[in-house]
């Protein structure tokens, strides 16, 4: 259900600011010039106006899904908590509505125990190519829904004498979406809190990221 939902917001979205790059005359828009109201939108501090560069950090936590999956067994239990989680990404806005991202996951260290209390954990990470639809809001602020691709990597559970399901290290490519929220609070610098989500694939379970970051975009 949740797929369906993300696929119709992203290009209900996508379409809206087609939309409105349309109306306002796209890059005219963007530096002020073209109409009456440009000199209101040009003295707003978001840089979602301005194509360029940017790069960001975000730091939060995963749910990553094990408890009942392939990793778990009748002698073992996936300890179901949040993880630390982290993403570093770097970005180039083509207009203040699209922009692509290229990013870093860490997504943190899955923890699985046995029934004599003993514990294994794995390295879970990856990397991200994202498309972003982003729709500028007043006061600085935006909302934006993004979609792409990430390839996950995990590290070996190892058996342990028949206590641990016997997986080896390996990797997966599953589509990945979200949405978030920003705040320029300066010219070229933002506060970002967004939510993104893989698809399961194989044996690899879903990922929650939930992460609060911080957007720096480069003047050229």
């Amino acid at each position: 259900m949740y797929k369906k939902i993300l696929c119709v917001s992203m290009l209900a979205l996508g379409l809206n600011a087609a939309a409105l790059a349309d109306d306002f005359g796209g890059g005219d828009f963007a530096s002020g010039g073209g109409n009456s109201s440009g000199s209101e939108f040009s003295s707003d501090s978001s840089s979602n106006s301005n194509s360029g560069i940017y790069f960001g950090g975000q730091i939060g936590a995963t749910n990553l899904h094990y408890r009942g999956s392939s990793y778990t067994t009748s002698n073992s239990s996936y300890d179901d908590t949040y993880k630390l989680a982290a993403r570093g990404y770097l970005g180039y806005a083509f207009t203040q509505f699209i922009s692509t991202e290229l990013g870093y996951d860490y997504y943190g260290r899955p923890k699985f125990k046995n029934t004599n209390g003993n514990t294994q954990d794995i390295l879970q990470q990856g990397m991200d190519l994202v498309v972003k639809a982003n729709l500028p809001l007043d006061y600085g602020f935006g909302l934006y829904i993004k979609g792409g691709m990430a390839w996950v990597y995990r590290s070996a559970l190892h058996n342990n004498a028949n206590t641990f399901a016997e997986k080896g290290a390996g990797s997966k490519f599953t589509p990945v979406a979200g949405i978030g929220i920003n705040y320029w609070f300066a010219p070229n610098m933002a506060l970002d809190l967004s939510w993104a989500k893989t698809m399961t694939v194989s044996d690899l379970p879903t990922i929650d990221l939930i992460t609060l970051g911080f957007i720096y975009k480069i003047n050229i």
